[in-house]
């Protein structure tokens, strides 16, 4: 197990799990590292720091004097854990992964329905601008028609205008 892991079975802090380690390695306890110097915490490692934290707190004992009993007691005992706690432990990771998944199955579930909310929006934008688009495209054509015709009339007008007075009376 990691440090984190240890740190939340036990319910303390990731400085004070250093300090007991470091404590009960000096009173003789082994941990096993890593390449790196990393400590790996086993299930024994576990139940002796379980312990630890049982023995500190009763009264008038110092963490000096509890580490000591820590090591007598797993000199005495060999710190073999029973059969029962480790299956209801392995009960109690198993029921956490399970609650896990289903969290995770949830929210693969509302991440589908996010995509899908999204790709229909999506394809509403895209529809709303290509129909804009459309009518944009069609006034643009209005337009050009319009000032074609206008520009048609006033060129007849200007031509009519060219026209002499002689051709305007007589309508030639």
């Amino acid at each position: 197990m990691s440090a984190g892991d240890v740190c939340t079975l036990l319910q303390v802090k990731e400085s004070t799990l250093r300090k007991y380690a470091l404590l009960l390695q000096d009173a003789g306890y082994h941990f096993a590292t890593n390449d790196k110097g990393q400590r790996a915490y086993y299930n024994r490692d576990v139940i002796t720091l379980k312990k630890l934290l049982e023995i500190k707190s009763s009264p008038n004992m110092t963490l000096e004097q509890s580490v000591n009993a820590v090591m007598t007691w797993i000199k005495q005992s060999g710190v073999s854990l029973p059969a029962t706690e480790i299956q209801r432990h392995n009960e109690s990771y198993n029921d956490d992964i399970k609650e896990l998944r289903e969290i995770i199955n949830q929210q693969n579930i509302l991440l589908q329905k996010l995509i899908e909310k999204m790709d229909q929006q999506q394809k509403y934008i895209d529809e709303r601008l290509e129909q804009r688009d459309r009518t944009l495209i069609e006034s643009l054509r209005e337009s050009q028609e319009v000032k074609q015709q206008l520009l048609q009339i006033a060129a007849a007008h200007e031509e009519e205008k060219k026209k002499g007075f002689i051709a305007r009376l007589f309508g030639r």
